[in-house]
């Protein structure tokens, strides 16, 4: 299974008006980037997953972080690559992740904030191990997904531009039990808000 085709077309559609709305860096995220920095000591080749308008590649690159940007929706590619960014076209679940910089290389880490909320249940576990695969022994990781119970179906605009998304909830020992068997040794996993009664559960990991 890969993502939802609806959820990407959705996203091909507004991927300007989204990366507006997210431009400005949520407190709890930049805190997450100052860890993760910390992490990889000050240096490193890192794969970001869903990099939407660039917000947090952008933030990474001021710390000397090199980012290979990817999303699964060509409309933020776009806007990445127009924006200078060197963008990949790339689902985690089922397209090659090595990178085309250093062929052979691993990852120093992986970034991917806010975005394997679209990834199904039943498929997360394989992306987090194909994640761990493609990244150093010891390599950082940060994952931040949403809170709660189940999947959730919203919809919106009229029938000519009609947008939906998918995603799927989750708990922290289920997550930590995901990251566990994929090759993760989780260091912390912390409950942030975003909007109010908006909750994630953002992950601090390294690669086993």
């Amino acid at each position: 299974m890969t993502t939802d085709p609806d959820t990407v077309r959705s996203y091909d559609r507004t991927a300007a008006e989204y990366a507006a709305k997210a431009a400005a860096m949520p407190e709890w995220v930049a805190t997450e980037i100052d860890a993760f920095v910390t992490a990889l000591s000050g240096s490193g080749r890192v794969l970001e997953i869903g990099s939407g308008g660039g917000r947090d590649a952008a933030a990474l690159e001021k710390r000397r972080i090199s980012v290979r940007c990817t999303d699964v929706a060509k409309g933020f590619v776009d806007l990445l690559r127009d924006s200078g960014f060197d963008a990949d076209l790339l689902d985690p679940l089922t397209d090659d992740l090595a990178d085309p910089r250093r062929p052979g290389v691993p990852y120093d880490g992986v970034w991917a904030c806010a975005c394997l909320i679209h990834v199904a249940r039943g498929d997360l576990g394989t992306v987090l191990r194909r994640l761990a695969e493609a990244t150093r022994t010891g390599g950082p990781l940060h994952v931040s997904v949403r809170e709660g119970d189940g999947e959730e179906v919203s919809t919106s605009g009229g029938a000519a531009a009609a947008r939906r998304y998918v995603e799927t909830y989750w708990r922290e020992a289920a997550l930590r039990s995901e990251l566990t068997g994929a090759g993760w040794i989780v260091s912390e996993v912390r409950r942030c808000m975003g909007m109010p009664d908006d909750w994630w559960l953002s992950v601090r990991a390294r690669r086993e």
